[in-house]
């Protein structure tokens, strides 16, 4: 649950919001409505809140932050939704309405979860019927006296409990003892603003309930046990670690078998905001790999990042120390001759940071103006990855590091015209024994004309990123949780589909947001560490037929594929490019864009970066927000034969990229115009061999 700079929307939300008329009489078939994801009928939505499903019926319930006054964040309550295929959803009536709406608000219910307590451990069943109870975060935005005999403080943060005898169509708040957590433990009174988000579960091999809270601003999860779901104990904490950027939300862990074995490992997933993935602006949603033993959690070493980088090679170039480039052994040319490297920030440039030590090469020295090369002594490739910092100037052709192999260049990286260093990693593991070298090259003499590199080393680990593990790696994925009540095998998330950067400007009407399709959640071994992987769990009917197949043995340039349609599920396969010169380029395919291709969207496999990404900075309507243009990557290598495997949900306005087996996802909002219904493939920097394309256009959930 976010409230920062959305608390002022408290007093607007006292009134109903003015929303403009749809574009079409029809709920559901408005522009820009989803298809197949769930979004409420109207007013605004965020978090996922209190998922579960419920066996002996069949229905899986999606509770959900949600406005009944308004399309923007404010009088927070619990919407709700049940479904059956978690394909097609029934809007229910609020679930926990906010209290004293809308002339007096005394209690808005923000996030949390929801279990079914069989045993009746908190004595509020009733009759035989088995209590639902539902753990959430109260927001008291005035100062009172509780009926529970409790004061709180105005703008207090604390956990209460609801509870349903009817299998969670209505509920009933505990008054009697609310809230049963009312503060952080006393080392942590003082930061009960930010004290939220409940996770709740049965933890078998203890027998007792377990609670994970966010103290959001410290960057640290409270872990609480407790016999009856009423009385908490505080047992442990964990944190910080890895991306600390912005604070830390809707937490939660769960147990996953790793690679289909007998080996159980724990997984702490959370939110984060801002200070998402790299290349993105505002929330994302990250998770670490650990154990725990029903009072505390442990990472796994290896789920850690210091940001050093993997320790299990050998550094080649770190730039530290007195020796100037050319002693270093560094063939250098232009403004480089007799350069040496510098320590962080040159004269009229923005602050560097991410690099290690001291010192780095940056080619700043005289301002963008400055220009040159620098080439590495040659080597031997004896490990699987070539790992480094990188940022500066984003122009591939200008202002890039290289890898040369017997005269070509076969991988190549640049900055993201950010002055922070970034990991990236290449996988030179079909290079292995091959003479190469290392090139910087800085050709540009404009804007963002200078790169910026650091700690170039050798290792059989991939470097990628090495400040979190991302669960997706779009902007547009957040507050992730899973369904109560399924098998373990059988983990299923939703996240919401939007930012807190720009979610009440996106141009919906007359509602506001829609959750991601849910996802089926494993725990396999990528890059010799414990992963997650994510598939689609819906089945989704196509429209009027089965499909259509596309098969190229080659693609050169663009290829026109003609209408498609707005809602649609795409299989891509590829192989490595062959090209006459250098072998690097990109692939994919341009969808949701007009008859012309004035404008589109592009979801592709850059093979210099090995990286699939989504391009939105022409992809309709990008004027409600400077900062929603952009292109979004992911590391995905290849696969041991060369072949690379999307899968796409194109949806009326959003876009679900998911990588091979699942190990790279991204999600991304798009606003594309009603013309937008045509697709093309693109290759660029020489042939994509092997293409294999099926288009599958998806059948509305709503109609």
């Amino acid at each position: 649950m976010k409230l920062n700079i959305f608390t002022s929307a408290i007093l607007l939300c006292k009134s109903a919001f003015p929303v403009a008329a749809s574009r079409l009489d029809e709920p559901y078939t408005e522009v820009y409505r989803p298809q197949y994801h769930f979004s409420p009928k109207k007013n605004w939505m965020n978090d996922p809140n209190g998922l579960i499903y419920d066996a002996d019926d069949g229905i899986y319930h999606l509770y959900f932050q949600y406005n009944p006054g308004g399309t923007t964040w404010g009088a927070m309550s619990w919407g709700h939704a049940t479904s059956r295929d978690l394909m097609h959803w029934t809007e229910r009536p609020v679930a926990l309405r906010v209290k004293g709406f809308p002339d007096n608000i005394t209690e808005m219910f923000f996030s949390g979860t929801v279990v079914v307590d069989e045993s009746n451990t908190s004595g509020l069943g009733r009759k035989g019927k088995v209590p639902w109870v539902a753990m959430y975060t109260s927001y008291y935005p005035t100062e009172q006296v509780l009926p529970s005999g409790k004061r709180v403080r105005k703008d207090q943060q604390a956990q209460s409990i609801a509870y349903s005898l009817d299998k969670g169509m209505t509920w009933t708040t505990y008054d009697a003892a609310n809230p049963v957590i009312a503060e952080p433990p006393a080392p942590y009174h003082d930061q009960n603003l930010e004290f939220r988000d409940p996770s709740v579960f049965w933890h078998v091999e203890t027998h007792r309930w377990v609670a994970v809270v966010s103290l959001a601003k410290l960057h640290k999860i409270l872990i609480y046990t407790s016999q009856d779901l009423k009385r908490w104990d505080w047992v442990s904490e964990f944190g910080p670690a890895n991306a600390v950027g912005g604070v830390w939300e809707c937490p939660s862990i769960f147990p996953l078998t790793l690679d289909d074995s007998q080996q159980d490992k724990w997984v702490l997933m959370l939110g984060l905001n801002p200070g998402g993935p790299p290349g993105t602006i505002g929330s994302g949603t990250q998770y670490i790999v650990g154990d725990f033993n029903g009072t505390t959690f442990t990472a796994d070493t290896d789920s850690i990042y210091d940001g050093s980088g993997p320790n299990d090679g050998m550094t080649f170039e770190d730039f530290e120390g007195e020796e100037s480039l050319a002693a270093r052994g560094w063939a250098t040319t232009g403004d480089f001759i007799n350069a040496s490297p510098v320590r962080g920030t040159l004269s009229g440039q923005n602050t560097v940071t991410g690099f290690l030590g001291q010192q780095l090469f940056n080619t700043f020295l005289n301002g963008d103006a400055t220009t040159g090369t620098l080439t590495s002594t040659p080597f031997d490739i004896a490990y699987n990855y070539i790992n480094f910092l990188v940022g500066g100037g984003n122009d591939i052709n200008k202002t890039a590091i290289r890898l040369n192999v017997n005269g070509k260049t076969v991988h190549a990286s640049t900055g993201s015209n950010d002055e922070h260093l970034t990991w990236q990693s290449w996988d030179v593991s079909s290079l292995q024994g091959q003479r190469a070298v290392i090139e910087i090259i800085d050709n540009a003499s404009d804007g963002w004309g200078h790169i910026n590199i650091d700690q170039i080393c050798f290792s059989n680990t991939r470097a990628t990123d090495q400040s979190a593990n991302w669960l997706d790696w779009g902007p547009d994925f957040y507050a992730a949780l899973s369904f109560n009540g399924l098998d373990r095998d059988q983990r299923t998330i939703l996240a919401w589909m939007s930012n807190w950067q720009y979610g009440a400007a996106i141009p919906t009407d007359p509602w506001r947001s829609a959750m991601t399709v849910p996802r089926r959640l494993a725990l396999k071994t990528i890059d010799g560490k414990p992963s997650l992987v994510q598939q689609p769990a819906g089945r989704w009917r196509s429209r009027g037929n089965h499909g259509r197949e596309f098969s190229f043995r080659a693609v050169d340039g663009v290829r026109p594929l003609g209408r498609l349609g707005k809602a649609l599920d795409i299989e891509l396969t590829f192989s490595s490019k062959k090209s006459p010169s250098n072998g690097l380029g990109q692939f994919g395919v341009s969808i949701a864009a007009t008859k012309g291709y004035q404008y589109g969207t592009r979801v592709g496999y850059d093979f210099a970066t090995q990286q699939v990404f989504v391009d939105r900075t022409r992809s309709g309507d990008v004027s409600f927000d400077a900062t929603f243009p952009g292109v979004y990557h992911a590391p995905l290598s290849n696969s041991a034969n060369g072949t690379v495997s999307l899968r796409i949900l194109l949806d009326w306005s959003s876009v679900e990229v998911f990588g091979a087996h699942g190990e790279a996802t991204i999600t991304s909002q798009i606003f594309p115009g009603p013309d937008a219904v045509y697709g093309q493939l693109f290759s660029s920097g020489g042939q994509t061999r092997n293409v294999s394309l099926r288009v599958r256009e998806i059948q509305s959930t709503w109609n």
